[in-house]
C-alpha cells in the first residue's frame, strides 16, 4: 500500500488536535463549576434539560478520551469524525453566545488554570480555535496514513520504504 505524500501532515493533526482536546480537558477538570457556556444553550431546550446536570462531567471526558486516541493515533480517523461532532456542538454554542450578547471576558474553554495563565480567551477567539479544530479534523480525516478502524499507534508503525 502506498502512502499519501501527505500523509505526514495527517499524523501531524491528529497530534496536534489531540493535544488540543487533551488541554481542555485536563483544564476543565480540577475545577468543575458551571462555567461552561454550553449550559447557556441546554437550559433554554427542555427536552435537553436534564443533559445540563451532566455537562460537566461528560465534556472533560469526552476531550480526554478523544485526546488519547488522536495523538496515539488509535482510530484516529474514526475518533477525529466523533470530534467533528464535538466541535461543531461547541461551534454552535459560541456562535449562539456571540449572537445573544452573553458578556463574558473568558469562555474558559481550556478551565480555569489555563484561563489564569493566559488571561483567558473570550469567546470569539474560541470560535476561532474552534474552527481551526475543524481545519485539522479534515486533514486528520483525509491524509491519516491507516485505516478508520486501526488500533495500532502511529508510533509503533514501521517506516516506509
Amino acid at each position: 500500500m502506498r502512502k499519501h505524500p501527505l500523509s505526514f501532515a495527517g499524523i501531524l493533526a491528529g497530534v496536534i488536535l489531540g493535544l488540543i482536546f487533551l488541554v481542555a480537558g485536563f483544564g476543565k477538570l480540577p475545577a468543575q463549576t458551571d462555567a461552561y457556556t454550553i449550559l447557556l444553550v441546554i437550559r433554554k431546550e427542555p427536552v435537553l434539560l436534564w443533559l445540563s446536570d451532566y455537562v460537566h462531567l461528560i465534556v472533560p471526558s469526552l476531550e480526554l478520551i478523544m485526546g488519547f486516541l488522536l495523538v496515539s493515533g488509535v482510530a484516529a480517523r474514526l475518533t477525529a469524525l466523533a470530534s467533528a461532532s464535538l466541535t461543531t456542538v461547541f461551534i454552535f454554542n459560541n456562535l449562539w453566545v456571540i449572537r445573544h450578547g452573553v458578556s463574558q471576558d473568558s469562555c474558559r474553554c481550556f478551565g480555569d488554570a489555563l484561563d489564569r495563565l493566559l488571561g483567558g480567551i473570550s469567546t470569539m477567539e474560541a470560535l476561532y480555535v474552534d474552527f481551526a479544530m475543524l481545519a485539522l479534523i479534515f486533514l486528520v480525516l483525509a491524509f491519516y496514513p491507516d485505516r478508520w478502524f486501526s488500533l495500532r499507534p502511529w508510533f509503533l508503525r514501521g517506516r516506509p520504504s
